[in-house]
């Protein structure tokens, strides 16, 4: 059997969220998931790589969906996503804090 959200469709329908560790675990599964509910979702981690893959996974799916790069230890890029997804969308409805910060140096 699909998985099937509990949520209505249309739950997070026009809302900006940025999800950050979005480009894997749970990150990646609550992007999907938001996305899946009309969300526009801004996924944030440290690897391109991984942001594209689920950046098109999204897509395929029919999601909304941007990825930046943002090591959440850098307070300048941190700063830097903030101001693009307001620039680019006008607003942040949400924010999943999700990314860790314990890697090695």
């Amino acid at each position: 059997m699909p998985y099937q959200s509990i949520f209505r469709e249309d739950a997070f329908a026009d809302k900006v969220i940025i999800v950050t560790g979005g480009g894997s675990g749970i990150g990646r599964c609550t992007a999907h998931e938001l996305a899946a509910l009309g969300a526009q979702v801004v996924i944030t981690g440290r690897k391109i790589e991984k942001l594209a893959q689920v950046e098109d996974e999204i897509i395929q799916d029919g999601g909304l969906v941007r990825s930046m790069v943002c090591d959440i230890r850098q307070e300048e890029q941190v700063k830097e996503v903030v101001a693009t997804v307001l620039k680019e969308f006008g607003r942040i409805d949400g924010l999943v804090n999700n990314a860790g910060g314990q890697f090695p140096s």
